[in-house]
């Protein structure tokens, strides 16, 4: 006698309904993405500027794209995190809706109405390009997407210094759009600290 399999597919879409519209789920994601960049950078780069050096490529290519892609989805879920609070019709029946399945970090942004200024928009952009190719790939699917994209992802520093203000600043904007969520975290590192 084989099981019913009805009662499988209501579980998982009661759970992925459940886990989907929860900002909590949204954030500690994010959260644990934030801690594994903050691991890898710390064990790779100095945090002190005069011990960096900056003539070194290997810097930008050793931990760079791995460092930008774990903080580039880390930013994506924050900004999730705090859509689903004004809108959970993203989280669909069957899926996440089309745009918010997508990893255009700036129109994310916008959705989750932060006002921002012209360089976080290229920080996005950038961000974006590392999930969505150069922290997982060498190369871009194709070479015109890599022509494109060259300029806004590959060189220079990691960033470290404007993702952790971009990060403040969502952080800041988490805890006005999910107060509840921060309370007991806050009122933990109060104990601690007396």
């Amino acid at each position: 006698m084989q099981a019913d399999p009805e009662p499988r597919k209501k579980t998982c879409r009661s759970l992925f309904s459940y886990l989907g519209k929860n900002p909590g789920t949204w954030w500690l994601s994010s959260s644990r993405l934030k801690q594994a960049a903050d691991s890898l950078r710390d064990a790779c780069w100095p945090k002190e500027k005069k011990y960096r050096d900056l003539n070194a490529a290997t810097a930008d290519f050793r931990i760079g794209p791995v460092y930008m892609l774990l903080m580039g989805m880390a930013v994506e879920d924050a900004l999730k995190a705090i859509i689903v609070v004004q809108d959970d019709e993203c989280i669909e029946e069957e899926g996440l809706s089309n745009d918010f399945a997508k990893h255009d970090l700036r129109g994310l942004c916008s959705k989750a109405g932060l006002r921002r200024y012209r360089q976080d928009d290229r920080l996005l952009d950038r961000l974006g390009s590392f999930i969505v190719t150069f922290g997982r790939y060498p190369v871009s699917r194709k070479r015109c997407q890599m022509d494109t994209m060259i300029g806004s992802s590959f060189h220079g520093e990691p960033d470290f210094d404007n993702v952790t203000r971009l990060w403040v600043f969502l952080e800041k904007q988490l805890k006005k759009a999910i107060p509840t969520l921060f309370e007991e975290a806050d009122s933990r590192e109060d104990n601690e600290t007396c």
